[in-house]
């Protein structure tokens, strides 16, 4: 390496000196390199042996450990600097900084040590939780603890006494005419009496529940209307509260978010209406300082009606899309307009459509959740639609990805329906070239070959698949 000219891309210095050294400092990155290679030998080469040698010399192995030793003491944890401290020093205690002691994290621990005794901790005997790190945790978050359990005892809503009585003995009326007709026919308002209360189209409102423990479900009303038979209707979109959403206790409170589940419920059902604002904010880095002001300023107003007694004032500015694991902007085009028509079900009836797998009429590719395929395309295929090799093993690092698959990349070669009167996706197969991944020819291929790279064998690289297992279009 120190012969190498300044003009190579691995170029260091001509003095052999540093660049031993340099090599020797940056040992032990090498030497994990050469951990993972399966070649036997060269794990075990010359240069390995030297280098190692070396490190010990100028003391370069601190962080040296021993995977198998920490993957086999604690199989919850298989990052093998995970629990180095702990391996480390066994007297030593766990010190948390106070940058990273924030309401936050002690309210999430709180919560945690509330609701799991340490003893639960205790999968075995090499797994075990020292005490007195459990102590020390929690003597810093007992502050944090009360507060968590001040914070369940409160209801986040308030029912008003009148209202508690059967649905059948709520007062439910109509305040004005019909301003429209539904597709079926059926007459729409704009709001309605219940209870006492007046709930318009555009507002929130709680829903009985049948378990009493749970928070009662709140919905956004999108219109109102009334049956052939005369049951007085709504039909709204879920709201979830932000304990029930992915961010779980890190939520706030008053916040609420609007989902893509609908349904139609009685009048008779509605628990109360709360105040709710759908809250349009600017976005970009230029807002930043004035939407910050602004969440100060709510924050203060909640506190002082919190003081005064008042019902809580509840706000919602996102849309909750688990299915694409995603926040997005509230369609404020589209929500609460009380035509009879909602956009939540149009969405579901267009995914619905897209789903279903059609073949064109030269049988030579198929449509399915909206993309076209043709023949001789490069798609990804479900890899389970192939049958695993038996005796399989993992050899690689171990995780939480232990067992799963890329997709396979395959190539359409013969779009096969079956005799039925219709195409269907259960009566239609596609037939494939599979091309193989330097992982599933060899360990060898795959830690030297290049990730975008992929191979063909012909004589067993055919296959059937039903249409549903094929996922995307790629380049290839």
């Amino acid at each position: 390496m120190s012969e190498f000219k300044k003009d190579h891309h691995a170029y260091i210095s001509s003095d052999l000196a540093a660049v031993e050294r340099y090599v020797v400092v940056h040992g032990q990155i090498i030497l994990q390199l050469f951990a993972e290679f399966p070649d036997q030998k060269i794990k075990k080469c010359a240069f390995v042996v030297g280098l190692t040698r070396m490190m010990e010399e100028r003391h370069h192995t601190k962080w040296v450990v021993n995977k198998k030793a920490i993957v086999q003491k604690c199989h919850s944890n298989l990052n093998p600097r995970a629990a180095m401290d702990t391996v480390a020093s066994g007297t030593s205690k766990r010190k948390l900084m106070q940058a990273t002691t924030t309401r936050l994290i002690n309210r999430i621990w709180g919560e945690y040590y509330s609701n799991y005794s340490p003893e639960d901790l205790k999968e075995g005997n090499d797994c075990d939780v020292k005490e007195e790190d459990e102590l020390e945790e929690q003597d810093e978050n007992e502050d944090d603890d009360k507060e968590v359990v001040v914070e369940k005892t409160l209801k986040p809503y308030s029912v008003f006494e009148h209202c508690k009585s059967h649905t059948s003995q709520k007062e439910v009326r109509w305040d004005g005419n019909p301003v429209r007709k539904t597709s079926s026919g059926e007459d729409i308002y704009k709001q309605a009496i219940v209870c006492g209360q007046v709930i318009v189209v555009g507002a929130a409102v709680l829903v009985e529940v049948d378990e009493p423990d749970e928070l009662p479900a709140i919905y956004f009303v999108e219109y109102m209307f009334e049956t052939r038979n005369g049951s007085k209707m709504f039909h709204g979109r879920m709201m979830k509260w932000g304990s029930e959403t992915v961010l779980g206790n890190t939520a706030n409170d008053r916040e609420v978010f609007l989902t893509n589940e609908c349904m139609n419920y009685k009048l008779q059902d509605v628990k109360q209406a709360i105040i709710l604002e759908v809250r349009k904010r600017p976005w970009g880095h230029h807002h930043r300082k004035d939407n910050a002001n602004a969440d100060r300023i709510d924050r203060e107003k909640a506190e002082e009606r919190k003081k005064k007694g008042l019902p809580l004032e509840y706000y919602c500015k996102s849309l909750y899309w688990p299915e694409r694991g995603a926040f997005f902007t509230l369609p404020f085009d589209t929500m609460g307009l009380g035509s009879g028509v909602c956009h939540s079900c149009n969405l579901k009836i267009s995914e619905e459509d897209k789903n279903i797998s059609k073949v064109n009429s030269s049988q030579t590719g198929f449509s399915y959740k909206g993309t076209e395929y043709s023949v001789h395309d490069f798609v990804y295929v479900n890899p389970h639609q192939f049958a695993v090799e038996s005796g399989e093993t993992e050899t690689f690092k171990g995780g939480r990805n232990v067992g799963l698959k890329p997709y396979a990349v395959c190539q359409l070669l013969e779009v096969v329906p079956m005799e039925t009167k219709q195409s269907e996706t259960r009566s239609t197969e596609v037939k494939v070239q599979r091309f193989f991944r330097p992982d599933d020819i060899s360990p060898e291929k795959a830690y030297c070959s290049d990730i975008r790279e992929v191979k063909a064998f012909l004589k067993t690289s055919v296959y059937l698949c039903f249409i549903i297992f094929v996922d995307s279009v790629i380049t290839l």
